[in-house]
């Protein structure tokens, strides 16, 4: 984050598209599509789109862009998903809408606030050709403060520490770019033809063709919204059942670190206060060793909650007053958003079923979806 701290973005701005699928209201979503309106790049468009017309956003997403008439935008209408997510669906008809002279293909998601150059750095890596797809990442930002929208943030935080400048494991949808050449060498409208997840299917296209997934810091972005304990288990439930189907080594690594930290911290918790319950608070050479394990776990967690804060900090000054409210909750939170793990992980291995903005759909493989009614 040091590093990256004074690097203004490059000279490297061909002409692009900006493609944000909308569905429903998000928190904020007025703010949030006027900071794409409001992008400092020389020469893109902007496509929004949405499902149908009855869609809730659709008198905000017309809102929004009368008040940029210099801006070159389109409001897109591309029906109901039959044989794939509705975002991959709303994706693949606004893939059609590009201009003859774009040379990249920029995607973002309606729930957050990008900063100003946001497009100007996450399309300047892609002036090296080692690099298939430049992405951001999101930060939920709440308002309120609430328990389950910290420790959602707590936990979607633990997430952003996945991505890295050398290569990532994959592309967040919510901001990504790549070169339009590269898209249709990868056949991508195939593979997005019958599939859920557009970022995962697209970071594995891209890795087949030997190319690499860096990450933008400049591009990380704000969610400014809260949420209830109930959407919280979803949520966290439904990313991780996705990435079980499109990701299972990540999926693995995932369940046996939280596995190992959570019987560390709380298993260990708990043997040493059965024991001292039990024997009138007298603890022997073995519970003295076992309570140093566990102190020293969760110091550490602590450390790398106090690392990440700090480094969102040095890039992101402005949001200092916010995110110093919760820096407890980020310093200290991660054996508890260790459960939220847990608990998405095993509700992932319950079955393929999900529910994403109202639809509910059955991920039978990487390559076939179906949407339910």
């Amino acid at each position: 984050m040091r590093r990256w701290l004074n690097r203004p973005p490059g000279d490297f701005a061909p002409p692009a598209t900006l493609i944000v699928p909308c569905r429903g209201i998000d928190p904020g979503l007025e703010a949030n599509l006027r900071a794409y309106f409001e992008q400092d790049y020389p020469d893109f468009q902007i496509l929004l789109v949405t499902g149908e017309e009855e869609d809730r956003c659709t008198g905000i997403l017309r809102q929004v862009k009368v008040k940029y008439p210099d801006r070159k935008g389109r409001i897109l209408l591309a029906g109901k998903a039959e044989q794939r997510g509705q975002k991959v669906h709303n994706l693949l008809h606004a893939i059609g809408h590009l201009r003859t002279q774009d040379r990249v293909l920029a995607f973002g998601d309606s729930d957050i606030r990008p900063s100003k150059l946001w497009l100007r750095h996450l399309i300047d890596p892609l002036q090296d050709q080692k690099v298939g797809i430049s992405t951001g990442f999101r930060w939920y930002l709440p308002q309120r403060r609430h328990f389950a929208s910290l420790l959602r943030s707590v936990w979607n935080a633990g997430s952003a520490s996945l991505m890295r400048d050398t290569d990532c494991y994959f592309a967040w949808g919510g901001a990504m770019a790549l070169r339009r050449e590269l898209f249709r060498t990868c056949k991508i409208e195939d593979r997005w033809a019958s599939t859920l997840s557009d970022d995962f299917t697209i970071s594995q296209a891209v890795h087949e063709h030997g190319l690499i997934i860096r990450f933008q810091p400049h591009c990380l972005s704000f969610s400014h919204e809260d949420c209830t304990f109930n959407q919280l288990l979803n949520w966290s439930a439904r990313q991780l059942s996705i990435t079980r189907i499109y990701h299972p080594r990540l999926w693995t690594m995932a369940f046996l670190s939280q596995l190992l930290f959570s019987l560390t911290v709380w298993g260990g918790a708990l043997v040493l206060l059965w024991h001292l319950w039990s024997t009138a608070l007298v603890m022997n050479g073995r519970h003295w060793t076992l309570a140093a394990i566990v102190v020293a776990v969760y110091v550490l967690s602590c450390v790398k909650g106090w690392i990440r804060i700090r480094a969102l900090l040095t890039l992101f000054p402005h949001h200092r007053p916010a995110l110093q409210k919760s820096l407890l909750a980020y310093v200290c939170w991660g054996p508890l958003a260790s459960l939220v793990s847990l608990a998405g992980l095993f509700r992932s291995l319950a079955g393929r079923e999900i529910r994403w903005r109202g639809i509910r759909y059955r991920m039978v493989s990487p390559e076939k979806t179906l949407v339910l009614k």
